[in-house]
């Protein structure tokens, strides 16, 4: 009767086992959303209280043009 082995080839080699082992775990896609592992989230520095922004736009006037005294009839 023949030999039936088990074969997983999720683990590999001897090589392949030690390389796994040497290099840690493989990089992996981030997934967008998620928070990055290892980092707590990035807090801003100082109280942590809401800053709000207030922008006014003006127009400029218009600068009013100049009287020409040499342009005006008599």
């Amino acid at each position: 009767m023949a030999e039936i082995r088990k074969h997983d080839p999720a683990t590999g080699t001897a090589i392949q086992q030690a390389l796994r082992a040497a290099m840690g775990e493989g990089i992996r896609p981030r997934v967008p959303g998620e928070p990055t592992p290892g980092k707590p989230a990035a807090a801003a520095p100082g109280t942590g209280a809401t800053t709000w922004v207030s922008l006014q736009v003006q127009q400029p006037t218009p600068e009013p043009e100049p009287e020409d005294d040499e342009t005006a009839g008599p």
